[in-house]
């Protein structure tokens, strides 16, 4: 299997290469444009379908990195010109791709709201989605959709609620735009949600190598207004009423905090500067989660909400795994052992010339079997890492690299 995956990483760095000669001007306008879509399917077949499209005031991220300089993510979308140039594209996870993989698609189908930006399109442009081949690491077109700029259904969108700016150290298209989202805080909670996300962005920027990158971010927080408090625990028959409907008990497990319908969120930030989504639940209970260029999510107030945070966040930011593999999970052979999984941090040394083997000579790097939710077969870079238990002091050498790798992606 090392053949297709070496294939696969000449592609991206072929990719990589022409994406200099795309010039955002002559194909953007300085808008944002929110693709709503639905995804549909179940274990063995998936679809996705297009739902809305929404025009918002400003596209936040990189005018010069356009195309995706990683080949991360289950999932792609790649935005091309009438004349097939690839103008764009971003890799991601989604909460459909992890649902997907559980017992309960094996029996039932689903359908899951996602919602995927670019900048707004000056002509005619293709949006093309696809979905990596588990079996083979490969990349599977689903499908394409025809966007034309000027169609007057494309609903133009005001501001939801005002971002406010927490820190800021420039301009939007070269710095890491973090956008902190408050849920399940009522009216005279929103000072608290403040605090919270100033507390947060502090946890964040204690940890290497957050704390040497902190002038590439501007932190934002979006003060949303809930008419109940806290998240809703669907095992205890309790339901909210909040912004973005959290909930725990996700996928039947009682910890995994999610937003089950994505479409609020996609609404709520719809006025918002961001590169990455953090929502912050006003609860005490332990949980969260974090799902690649998609969003990350943890509670404001339990004792380890500062280690939940950054583990999610590491998730949601770099992509990087879990690499813990003692944890009940709902995935079933989430990750097959002949192929080389995507994420950094994990190998199954079917090509490690592609993860960490260059930089082994490093102390506190090595290959130590049991990770990604298998005690056989899956390889992490260290004994311990934030991304493998809450004890852990700081990301491993591995994880961090992969984390600046990502941050240069925005600012350089």
């Amino acid at each position: 299997m090392k053949k297709p995956f070496a294939m696969m990483l000449c592609l991206t760095l072929f990719v990589m290469a022409q994406a200099q000669h795309i010039d955002y001007k002559t194909y953007f306008t300085p808008e944002r444009l929110r693709v709503d879509l639905v995804f549909t399917g179940n274990a063995q077949t998936q679809d996705v379908f297009l739902h809305s499209l929404h025009k918002e005031p400003l596209w936040a991220g990189s005018k010069t990195v356009l195309i995706a300089p990683f080949d991360y993510g289950d999932c792609r979308y790649n935005v091309y010109s009438t004349q097939n140039v690839l103008l764009f594209s971003r890799g991601f996870n989604s909460l459909f791709a992890e649902w997907t993989t559980t017992e309960e698609a094996l029996e039932k189908d689903k359908a899951f709201a996602t919602s995927l930006w670019m900048p707004y399109p000056k002509d005619t442009v293709w949006f093309e989605v696809s979905q990596r081949v588990s079996s083979t690491g490969a990349w599977k077109a689903l499908k394409r959709f025809r966007i034309e700029p000027t169609d007057a259904l494309i609903r133009v969108e005001a501001p939801v609620c005002e971002a406010e700016a927490l820190i800021y150290n420039g301009p939007v298209e070269n710095h890491v735009d973090l956008l902190f989202v408050a849920e399940g805080y009522q009216a005279h909670e929103l000072e608290k949600f403040k605090q919270d996300a100033a507390r947060f962005a502090e946890y964040l920027f204690e940890y290497e190598p957050f704390t040497s990158r902190k002038a590439d971010f501007n932190i934002w927080i979006l003060p949303l207004e809930s008419q109940t408090s806290g998240p809703s625990f669907p095992q205890h028959g309790l339901w909210t009423q909040t912004s973005l409907y959290s909930a725990f008990h996700t996928f039947y497990l009682e910890r995994y905090l999610t937003l089950p319908d994505f479409s609020p969120l996609g609404k709520a930030v719809s006025g918002a500067p961001f590169d990455a989504l953090f929502v912050i639940v006003n609860s005490d209970i332990y949980g969260g989660g974090g799902i690649y260029n998609y969003y990350g999510i943890s509670t404001s107030d339990h004792s380890l909400s500062k280690e939940v945070f950054v583990h999610e966040f590491g998730h949601s930011f770099a992509g990087l795994a879990d690499e813990y593999y003692t944890s009940d999970v709902a995935y079933i052979d989430m990750y097959p052992t002949d192929v080389e999984p995507w994420e950094a941090n994990i190998t199954t040394l079917v090509d490690f010339a592609s993860k960490w083997e260059d930089i082994m000579h490093l102390e506190g790097v090595g290959v130590y079997e049991g990770a990604a939710y298998m005690a056989k077969g899956m390889y992490r870079p260290a004994i311990d890492c934030r991304m493998h238990t809450n004890n852990a002091p700081a990301f491993c050498p591995v994880c961090q690299r992969a984390i600046n790798r990502v941050i240069d992606s925005y600012t350089k």
